[in-house]
């Protein structure tokens, strides 16, 4: 089995042929490396992927950090809570459905998609399957956002307030 620093040379060999290399990232306590990806290559906006290896364990770990910007917060919240409650459901529901790992923390707006993959398992195509596996999830969250965000509130029953506020069942009524 490799050790880290072979681990490591190798990722980092095939990112640079692949042309995703962007920088290794100083060292840290608790890390044995760790490196950053600029993906996908020549894109006009790409994903800033960190790659790094816990000390001591037999794996590597690719996390996308996302923020969500500005102007989805500020839209998100014209929505109302229905909106938020129904874009972090969807989020946390599409992450599950892609098998990725995932920390969601609502109140700061601020996501970590990730995934580990085990020395042993280690390949040039595992590693770029992993890559595009939580880069694609990361993209499937901002259509997901800009879907809250585009819905229309439809009127509820008679009665009822509408607009995003929680109706008598405590349901909302945020049509999609």
């Amino acid at each position: 089995m490799p050790d880290e620093n072979d681990v490591f040379l190798q990722v980092k060999k095939w990112s640079i042929e692949d042309r995703v290399f962007k920088l290794k990232l100083p060292d840290k306590e608790g890390f044995s490396w760790a490196m950053e990806l600029s993906y996908p290559f020549k894109h006009p906006a790409p994903v800033s992927i960190i790659v790094l290896n816990p000390a001591d364990t037999d794996f590597i770990v690719l996390q996308i950090s996302m923020k969500m910007s500005p102007q989805h917060s500020e839209g998100l919240n014209k929505k109302g809570p229905a909106a938020a409650n129904l874009f972090y459901y969807q989020l946390q529901k599409m992450f599950l459905e892609k098998d990725v790992t995932f920390n969601i923390d609502s109140n700061n707006q601020m996501w970590i998609v990730s995934e580990q993959i085990h020395f042993d398992g280690l390949t040039k195509n595992e590693l770029f399957k992993t890559i595009r596996r939580i880069h694609n999830a990361v993209l499937l969250g901002n259509m997901i956002l800009d879907e809250v965000i585009n819905a229309t509130f439809m009127p509820g029953p008679p009665g009822k307030k509408s607009g995003g506020k929680k109706d008598a069942s405590g349901t909302g009524n945020l049509y999609q």
